[in-house]
């Protein structure tokens, strides 16, 4: 998958809080996934693209101006024509972008793939915490926030509490909205014995009153009062935000009883690489916000063991998983209650494991990211196509009509793959139209015969092999079959034999065969695969072209998969126009036996064998010897098809190490099929 994200925060130049830490871990969490992954943040001195780490950066300069206004529009222009470019040159499939900022905003006019928006702490909510003025641009972003959270596909969120605010505040269907943890990068974050404890609670984060630090120094005087020998650490560059609009130092200073003053230490930004040792010296990390949706920072503790008190009105309660931990928002005497609770238990070893093996489990960026990756495909599964009913069905069907398609067969050849994709359980259904790019007469008439009844026909993007038995699984309406009981193959096999057959004078799958294997006959570059076996695949190509099993039934074959086999109202249908007019039975139960029975390392004899007897007895006479060579000619045809198609530049949906592990399992699973069958 090609994935872009966006936003102006990345490390190390733009390391401004926690966005910048999800984008990297993200990124280079994905980009170790076999991703192709692009990063479209800002620049502080010059436009600059590289690489690192797998990760494609693009970096984006705009000189501040007076006009701020002018500065946040420019660089979003800046942003919306890169990612133009990348669209156009079909380098992405799916970006991501944060609320805050809402830097895709410009995007939205040309934008022709799916929009994830991930909640972080859109501005509605920032300013009903920080009292200060954001200047002239606050209403145009929040202008643009809201469009554009209410313009994505999908909206990804860290904490359930962010999720119940964005519902109430934008009216958003609460479906729309999954909730999932971010990933949690501490590589530099651990527990080290070698540094010393001290009587010491740290705080880190940027000092503002959205934070919660107005409210820590209040508790302060009472945590002091109890353990004057107690030391804070706060860790965080200075703000004006707070309700006096003054420094948020001096705030805190004016709070805190002078005769503790000694007691508090400002020690401003510390990177990341130095923070580590400043939290293994405290015994008490305290993250006492107003609002906050989820702070990397108490990960980053809880990693190197830390206890830690945290505030109800935030993602932290989810972080934590425990109540003792968490104080009352906004309420000194209750904060100041879990400091010292917490204080008193610091030397509690079984806590700080707790809190290691959590973030080690439950925010794994691996696990994480692996589930942000499902969320994409669903959501470019949902984008690329259009739900229309059961009744708009039938007008489709009707569209589709047997005279209609023998027409234009006859009159342009060529191809059409127009396919109808069940998504749900509710009998609604997608309409995908597949290889539009390859831009054949059929495929554009058939096109443009939808487009004129107003039907969207949009191409694929589910590119991964079809599992079989999650197909049986969806055309059974959702409920697990029981193949033996029900016999649900039974009706299947039905199915094959009904459906409609077209005739043509046009070529056949025999002759796309032979068109491959002379082609890759021809050549001496075989994609660094070892030359004894693709000979051995060659060789047995040429007997299998020759065999009279084939040559006599005039074999042209509609490939049966999930992607068009339909069931509505008890009825399957069949909806596939492929270089298609007649499907010779055999090769269809051969199609399906090994989709079904056949695995690279082992082929399921016991079930493959009773099928085939159901199917010899019920339907099809044919004796063992054609049915193999039925499934060897398939395999066979795979193998050559896709470094034919690849070769040729025809399609670009495996890489070369793909290719090369797809041309493997095939070849395993063809060796297989001469030695057991």
């Amino acid at each position: 998958m090609k994935i872009c994200l966006v936003h102006e925060e990345y490390p190390e130049e733009t390391n401004f809080g926690g966005i910048a830490t999800y984008q990297k871990a993200m990124a280079e969490e994905l980009a170790k996934e076999g991703h192709t992954v692009y990063v479209i943040c800002r620049s502080l001195t010059h436009d600059n693209n590289y690489i690192e780490n797998n990760v494609n950066i693009y970096r984006i300069f705009v000189e501040n101006t007076k006009n701020q206004v002018a500065d946040y529009i420019r660089y979003r222009e800046k942003v919306a024509s890169l990612l133009l470019k990348l669209q156009n040159e079909n380098l992405i499939d799916i970006i991501e972008v944060p609320d805050w900022g809402a830097e895709s905003i410009l995007f939205e006019k040309d934008r022709k793939i799916p929009l994830v928006v991930r909640l972080h702490t859109p501005l509605l909510v920032w300013l009903k915490y920080n009292k200060n003025n954001f200047g002239e641009i606050k209403e145009q972003l929040l202008e643009w926030e809201e469009k554009m959270i209410k313009s994505a596909d999908l909206i990804t969120c860290c904490s359930s509490i962010l999720k119940k605010i964005i519902i109430k505040e934008f009216n958003i269907d609460k479906s729309k909205i999954i909730v999932t943890p971010n990933p949690a990068n501490i590589t530099n974050f651990y527990r080290d014995n070698k540094i010393k404890k001290e009587k010491r609670i740290v705080y880190v984060g940027s000092l503002e009153e959205r934070k919660g630090v107005c409210v820590l120094a209040k508790a302060l005087n009472l945590v002091f009062e109890k353990y004057p020998d107690i030391k804070i650490d706060f860790i965080g560059k200075d703000t004006t935000r707070n309700n006096k609009n003054i420094s948020t130092q001096k705030y805190i200073e004016s709070i805190v009883n002078k005769k503790y003053k000694d007691n508090i230490n400002f020690l401003g930004h510390i990177p990341n690489f130095e923070l580590n040792e400043y939290l293994n010296r405290a015994l008490v990390g305290v993250y006492p916000s107003l609002f906050d949706n989820f702070p990397y920072v108490v990960l980053e503790s809880m990693a190197t063991g830390l206890h830690i008190v945290g505030s109800l009105n935030s993602g932290m309660v989810e972080m934590l998983n425990d109540n003792s931990s968490i104080y009352k928002t906004g309420d000194e005497l209750s904060l100041a209650k879990k400091i010292i609770d917490k204080y008193e238990l610091s030397l509690n070893e079984e806590i700080c494991q707790q809190n290691i093996t959590r973030v080690i489990e439950v925010y794994n960026s691996k696990i994480v990211c692996k589930n942000m990756v499902n969320m994409y495909e669903d959501t470019l599964n949902s984008y690329y196509g259009t739900k229309v009913s059961t009744e708009e069905l039938q007008n489709v069907l009707n569209i589709i009509s047997k005279d209609k398609i023998k027409k234009i067969i006859k009159e342009k050849g060529g191809v059409a793959n127009l396919v109808f994709r069940i998504t749900t359980d509710n009998n609604s259904f997608i309409i995908k139209k597949y290889f539009y790019k390859y831009n054949f007469s059929l495929s554009n008439e058939l096109y443009n015969t939808f487009t004129s009844k107003n039907i969207d026909i949009i191409k694929p993007i589910n590119k991964k092999p079809i599992n079989y038995r999650g197909f049986c699984y969806n055309i059974f309406k959702y409920k697990k079959p029981n193949f033996r009981k029900n016999n649900n193959y039974d009706i299947f096999f039905k199915k094959i034999l009904t459906c409609e057959r077209r005739t043509t004078n046009k070529s056949t799958i025999i002759d796309k065969f032979e068109k491959y294997y002379n082609y890759l006959n021809s050549k001496n570059d075989y994609n660094s695969l070892p030359k004894n076996e693709v000979t051995y695949v060659l060789e047995l190509s040429k007997k299998l072209i020759n065999n009279k099993l084939f040559k006599e039934r005039y074999l042209n074959h509609g490939d049966i998969s999930k992607s068009n086999i339909i069931y509505s109202k008890g009825h399957y249908y069949l909806i596939d126009f492929d270089e298609t007019n007649v499907t010779t039975q055999l090769y269809d139960f051969a199609v399906v036996m090994v989709k079904i029975f056949f695995k690279p390392n082992r082929i399921n004899l016991k079930k493959y064998n009773n099928y085939k007897k159901e199917i010899k007895e019920k339907y099809v006479n044919y004796n063992d010897s054609d049915f193999k060579a039925a499934i060897e000619f398939y395999l066979c045809k795979i193998l050559l098809e896709k470094y034919y198609l690849h070769d040729k530049g025809i399609i670009n949906l495996y890489s070369k190490k793909q290719l090369k592990d797809n041309y493997k399992k095939y070849l395993k699973m063809l060796k297989n099929v001469k030695k057991q069958l």
